[in-house]
């Protein structure tokens, strides 16, 4: 179920252009690590004869050069010293068909003050802090890593596999990060512009008390578009106090301790077209002095109608989606899909309805939305694309703000001609619910 991650040469997302331009190199811009009988920390750091240490090799880099990680496991930590430019970035990867592994007591690598640098295609494994530490930078690029084990389940000794800190205009891209001590991919106070894409968090876990996010966003102004969350300890993906007017647009979120999509304290929101199923507790949860938020396309199921998850208690706030506290009075929700298979709660708007029927009548709100059964293909497998007859497809509105052309996968919108699109907005008639676009 992992969606297609990568990031393109440029990336079109809700008005912006984020572009990565690509920079002829020459001979002399290629830098070798390897742990072989071949290395050598005095040599010239070749293909044929490569440096024996990261730190050797990390010294070396200059605006424009790439560093190649060969096979081995490296107690070091990736620092540079210096940045790439916008013409000449830095780009630090394993050396292809190669597979590299960073097991440092602190950061597996640590971007401070930096700017224009690719980290890429490594595994990072059992650090003592942040598998991939950021702060104060721009223009950091962290794709296609393995982040697993960092930090301690001990009180004071917790850490984040990927944590973004006071920076701008980067990107999270195509990284498996799971089994960390702490929250997945953290985005903190002062980032902003960052595009979190493409990537799976799970199993992520404190593992004293329910905390650990897949991805938890606490920073104004950023993207979580195309990830998959599942089976952390608390919410699949989080945005808390500071973490205003950002967007969360096809994922995939399930099975974790919390709710699927948590968003506490924060204004400005935008939930379109995810995918929320079997979560502990609400769904799609907007609460506290919550405002002014958007509400479109999302298929939620069976969230809050467990008992426990993994000995986590469930009985807290209940309902597929769970608009509460000030969170009403201006907040838009509309063409979701809710749906139960067993009793418990399905929709909370100021207060909780047991049908999507209640809450029309009530509220006047969801006047597109529908209670039926999504037609997973393999909801026990964790499988949530649809089948032909979902009720889910050709009813999307792709007017509203966050909406996406393709789907998780990057497939293409497509008018299913067995459905009626009736009951669909904007300017493609057809757009399916959730993350995934159904393809006759």
């Amino acid at each position: 179920m992992k969606p297609i991650g990568g990031v393109s040469a440029a990336l079109v997302l809700s008005g912006a252009l984020l572009a990565y331009p690509l920079v002829a190199r020459g001979a002399t811009t290629f830098v070798y690590v390897d742990n072989s009988v071949a290395c050598s920390d005095s040599g010239p750091g070749s293909e044929t004869t490569p440096y024996c240490t990261v730190v050797k090799g990390v010294s070396k880099l200059a605006a424009g050069f790439t560093l190649y990680i060969g096979n081995g496991t490296y107690a070091e930590t990736i620092k540079p010293a210096v940045s790439g430019t916008s013409a000449a970035p830095i780009t630090i990867t394993a050396w292809p068909g190669r597979n590299p592994v960073l097991n440092p007591v602190n950061f597996g690598a640590n971007l401070t003050s930096r700017s224009y640098i690719t980290v890429s295609g490594l595994t990072f494994s059992g650090t003592k802090w942040d598998g991939v530490y950021v702060s104060n930078s721009s223009n950091i690029t962290i794709s296609g890593n393995t982040v697993t084990g960092a930090g301690h389940q001990v009180s004071g000794q917790t850490a984040p596999g990927i944590s973004i800190r006071g920076s701008s205009a980067s990107v999270v891209d195509g990284n498996d990060v799971h089994a960390n001590n702490g929250t997945g991919i953290y985005i903190t106070s002062g980032s902003t512009g960052i595009l979190v894409t493409g990537n799976t968090a799970s199993f992520n876990a404190e593992g004293f008390r329910r905390n650990a996010n897949g991805i938890n966003v606490v920073s104004p102004g950023n993207t979580v578009l195309r990830n998959v969350t599942h089976d952390n300890e608390d919410s699949g993906i989080q945005f808390y106090t500071g973490g205003d007017d950002n967007l969360a647009a096809l994922n995939v979120t399930y099975n974790n301790g919390d709710h699927g999509i948590d968003d506490l304290n924060v204004t400005g929101g935008r939930l379109i077209g995810n995918t929320v199923y079997r979560n502990c507790t609400t769904g799609i949860n907007v609460e506290g002095t919550s405002g002014d938020y958007q509400v479109f396309n999302n298929v939620a199921v069976d969230n809050a109608v467990y008992p426990a998850y993994q000995g986590i208690a469930c009985a807290r706030r209940a309902g597929n989606i769970g608009i509460w506290d000030s969170a009403p009075s201006s907040t838009t929700v509309d063409h979701n899909l809710v749906w139960l298979t067993r009793s418990g709660k399905m929709y909370a708007f100021g207060t909780t309805y047991t049908s999507l029927a209640a809450m029309q009548a009530a509220t006047h709100q969801e006047a597109d939305g529908i209670q039926a059964d999504p037609g997973f293909v393999a909801a026990g497998s964790w499988n949530l694309r649809l089948l032909a007859g979902s009720a889910a497809i050709d009813r999307g509105h792709s007017g509203v703000s966050g909406a996406q052309s393709t789907d998780i996968e990057g497939l293409p919108r497509v008018d299913d001609p067995a459905t009626s699109n009736a009951f669909a907005e904007g300017p493609r008639r057809y757009d399916d619910l959730g993350a995934y676009e159904f393809q006759p």
